[in-house]
């Protein structure tokens, strides 16, 4: 696991606290947590008109990306790529998580509240003239996902910042939630045979970040005796199938026999014929093809 220049353990909290400050019940009731009215500060942030409070759910989930947004951005070590994919996380996990799950795809909501909105594209002082926007874009290609594709990932994204959490507080974490860590194995080895697993994807990008955090979880509980972390694989990732069809009908005849593990070995072998008429000297081939279990021998005259 390759070391990080940031506290995931922050970065967690913070996503932990802006998720908990709304929610909508099933009646489509939106409450705002009596602690966490302030967040209506950033309501009108996103607004031209720079004032009023949040009145629906997806006004409330712009104003938790940019509070999340702001609040990351200050963190050590965090870079920018990691940042945008993290706040994205999020807001794919609140979007999914209301009862009419929005009706709106990433892209929508990248174009309707972000591409042209002043507060995206304003200048954020002392950050290399960096905005909002350019730091979302270094993950951009997140927001062109199908969102119940990425929505697979909310689960072990929800234990991870829960998780994290209770780590935080120091909470008693594996004797109250003791499932948790299973069911994070569970649902990673069935992602990890996904057939969207491919190599270099988005999918499988992102697979990788949360394994990483979820290994990273295990080392901070690995003192706990209450604790009980499944391990869970590598990444496993296979090749599409438009680069696999480019690679095996490009091999030549010569490549092929190494592509599937067989070996050949030339012996030249000198034989000497007599004759009334002369001497003739000749050189024998012998063929030796090795494949794994079996060799057979050719000899060509």
């Amino acid at each position: 696991m390759a070391q990080r220049s940031y506290n995931i353990k922050d970065v967690y909290k913070e996503i932990f606290t802006i998720n908990d400050y709304f929610e909508e019940e099933t009646n489509g009731t939106l409450i705002v947590k009596n602690n966490y009215k302030s967040i209506h500060d950033y309501c009108g942030s996103w607004r031209d008109s720079r004032k009023d409070n949040c009145h629906n759910y997806i006004q409330l989930a712009i104003c938790g990306f940019i509070y999340l947004l702001k609040t990351l951005k200050d963190m050590p070590g965090l870079e920018y790529d990691k940042l945008a994919e993290y706040a994205i996380l999020w807001l794919i996990y609140k979007l999914d998580a209301a009862p009419n799950k929005c009706g709106i795809e990433l892209n929508e909501f990248y174009t309707k509240y972000i591409e042209k909105n002043s507060y995206y594209n304003n200048i954020i002082n002392g950050y290399d003239n960096m905005t909002y926007k350019d730091i979302i874009n270094k993950k951009k290609e997140l927001m062109n996902m199908n969102i119940s594709e990425i929505s697979k990932f909310n689960t072990l994204f929800y234990i991870l910042f829960f998780s994290y959490y209770l780590s935080h507080v120091e909470y008693p974490y594996c004797v109250q939630f003791p499932l948790y860590p299973i069911s994070f194995s569970n649902k990673f080895n069935e992602l990890n045979e996904d057939s969207k697993n491919i190599e270099g994807s988005l999918y499988t990008q992102i697979l990788s970040t949360l394994s990483n955090d979820y290994n990273n979880l295990i080392n901070k509980f690995g003192n706990d005796e209450s604790c009980d972390f499944p391990t869970i694989s590598p990444v496993k990732t296979s090749l599409s199938s438009s680069i696999a069809s480019k690679l095996i009908p490009g091999l030549s005849t010569f490549a092929i026999p190494a592509f599937l593990g067989i070996s050949y070995k030339t012996i030249y072998k000198k034989t000497i014929k007599k004759s009334k008429e002369e001497n003739e000297t000749k050189y024998m081939i012998r063929r030796l093809t090795i494949i794994p279990g079996t060799i057979i021998m050719i000899d060509i005259c």
